[in-house]
């Protein structure tokens, strides 16, 4: 069965869900593959009941009501055909349903809507140490690094602490905005992308609500700064520490143009 008719068995059974994991990256256009399908669900028995008779379909295998409620992650897989649908009931930054739902929106695939986590939530959900989520954060750093120089979506502090580089922060538009953010930006990632840049650094110190992993920079000499700042492997180990914050009432990214 492929993602598209499991996706189609979940509506047909009514069930409350949000697609997250790889297969989100993949309708988000930041991926290129994901091999199964990871679903967020709506932690209610009426839910639980829907979600069971779906993976039945699905992958041959009738789980326990309680089981669907109870265990945060469930891996399912259909022996004969390698079918698989994992389910969640929370991820790392996202920690129900009713979060996963604030931080997504609709996308039609092949002729179905399906509700799809946006990419800053799916970057903050991969936020650990695996190789294969460090992968899946660089995609989604150049997915939206794409759409800002293209002109494609709004700028703001979530979008930018994804995808802040030089290239971006010579973007005509994102030049306007890095002064007054430097000044004043509460995002930890964005925080330490805009002292990677090497721009605004005087202003940067002025900002009141500095993450102590920023201040643990700026009290190394410059040398010493550098040397961690301006290597591509350090700093992406140093910003998959740095947590991306997302707004309690939920995130989604504006569109300019109707291509994703």
């Amino acid at each position: 069965m492929n993602i598209r008719d499991q996706l189609a068995v979940l509506l047909q059974e009514n069930a409350e869900f949000v697609v997250i994991g790889g297969q989100a990256g993949v309708l988000r256009q930041a991926f290129e593959f994901s091999h199964d399908l990871d679903v967020l669900i709506r932690a209610t028995p009426e839910n639980a009941e829907c979600v069971r008779r779906s993976v039945a379909r699905i992958a041959g295998v009738a789980p326990d009501l309680g089981l669907v409620l109870g265990r945060d992650f469930q891996q399912y897989i259909d022996d004969a055909t390698g079918t698989e649908i994992d389910v969640h009931l929370k991820l790392i930054a996202i920690p129900d349903f009713e979060a996963g739902r604030r931080n997504a929106s609709e996308v039609d695939f092949l002729g179905i809507k399906v509700c799809v986590l946006e990419l800053p939530a799916l970057y903050a959900s991969k936020r650990t140490d695996r190789p294969r989520d460090a992968l899946h954060r660089r995609a989604i750093e150049d997915r939206l690094r794409r759409l800002v120089l293209d002109d494609l979506i709004e700028i703001d502090e979530i979008v930018l602490a994804c995808c802040l580089d030089p290239d971006v922060a010579r973007s005509h538009r994102v030049m306007l905005l890095l002064p007054d953010l430097a000044r004043s930006t509460r995002q930890p990632l964005l925080q330490v992308r805009l002292l990677a840049t090497g721009l605004h650094g005087d202003v940067l110190v002025q900002n009141p609500a500095l993450h102590a992993t920023v201040m643990s920079l700026l009290s190394l000499d410059v040398a010493a700064r550098a040397k961690l700042l301006a290597h591509p492997a350090r700093l992406a180990a140093l910003l998959a520490r740095v947590p991306l914050v997302l707004p309690e009432a939920g995130y989604r990214i504006q569109y300019l143009a109707t291509t994703r």
